[in-house]
């Protein structure tokens, strides 16, 4: 019985718990490979992941050239008169640019657990002694580079084909405003995440919250064109007033429509948003387990 009792104490596994240091390093380490293991899926289909890095160009293209033969030229009189500057592929590219986060936070993160689901490692995901939110971070930070990169070939190709004038003394406080409102929607995509644990069609509302942001969001019109309550309901979400803080930084001349202190404004947007997330996270998550909700996952 004793011998039996030590070789069962070899076997264990001795896993950090608590808020410390050591944990937090743990955590740290589970959501690092969970991002290598998207990679290394993504690299496994070359073809696939050449698609998932142009579409972002894609997806830009249309909606400039559209907007180019509306106007008839690069510059709108009326666009200037609304916002202070009337270049078109500037204020297209900007709110396009950001377009693709609010996919990282809906789709990427939103239905990072069910893919494992679909790959077949969810259950060994579940029995691993770390957070379930380190997959959903995982996925949320390969979603983040891979839409990064994307985003450069657009700058790229758009500057070479259409001309880009933007202000580069605006480009460092754009990034912190980009920085906030990433995290506001991480928060967002735990909130979505923890939808998909219980819904097996979560992606019904996935669509309609991404169409919601798209519409509140000012991505190819400017913010006051809206009523006046979809203005004041854009503010509970960060892609819009960080559209309109990182515009005012890079487009000469242009006037923020509304929210004040863009940087006070995302700070509390991203804290709320944060909390809320892994608050929801964590009662879905013992709420799934406890009903044993996962073998209909």
């Amino acid at each position: 019985m004793n011998k039996s009792n030590k070789e069962h104490r070899l076997r264990e596994v001795n896993c950090p718990t608590g808020f410390n240091w050591s944990n937090l390093k743990a955590e740290l380490k589970a959501v690092w490979q969970a991002n290598i293991k998207d990679w290394k899926i993504e690299f496994a289909y070359p073809v696939s992941f050449i698609r998932q890095l142009i579409s972002p160009l894609v997806f830009l293209l249309p909606f400039l050239i559209y907007g180019l033969a509306l106007v008839g030229g690069e510059y709108s009189e009326n666009l200037a008169q609304l916002v202070g500057n009337g270049d078109v592929v500037a204020f297209i590219f900007t709110g396009y640019m950001l377009m693709g986060f609010i996919g990282t936070a809906v789709w990427a993160m939103g239905f990072s657990i069910r893919r494992e689901r679909w790959f077949g490692t969810l259950e060994a995901i579940y029995v691993t002694p770390t957070s379930r939110l380190g997959q959903v971070l995982g996925m949320a930070l390969h979603s983040t580079v891979h839409q990064i990169v994307g985003t450069l070939i657009q700058l790229i190709v758009v500057y070479l084909t259409f001309g880009l004038a933007l202000k580069i003394e605006g480009v460092l406080p754009a990034l912190g405003i980009f920085a906030l409102m990433m995290l506001a929607l991480y928060g967002f995509g735990i909130v979505i995440s923890a939808v998909g644990l219980i819904l097996k069609e979560g992606w019904v509302v996935s669509d309609s919250l991404y169409s919601i942001m798209m519409i509140l969001s000012p991505v190819a019109y400017p913010l006051i064109v809206l009523p006046t309550v979809a203005q004041q309901a854009s503010a509970l979400f960060p892609t819009a007033p960080a559209l309109v803080g990182i515009r005012s930084f890079l487009i000469e001349n242009y006037r923020a429509e509304a929210f004040g202190n863009v940087f006070l404004h995302l700070l509390i947007l991203g804290a709320a948003w944060i909390l809320f997330g892994i608050l929801v996270f964590k009662l879905t998550d013992k709420y799934v387990r406890k009903r044993g909700m996962l073998t209909k996952f």
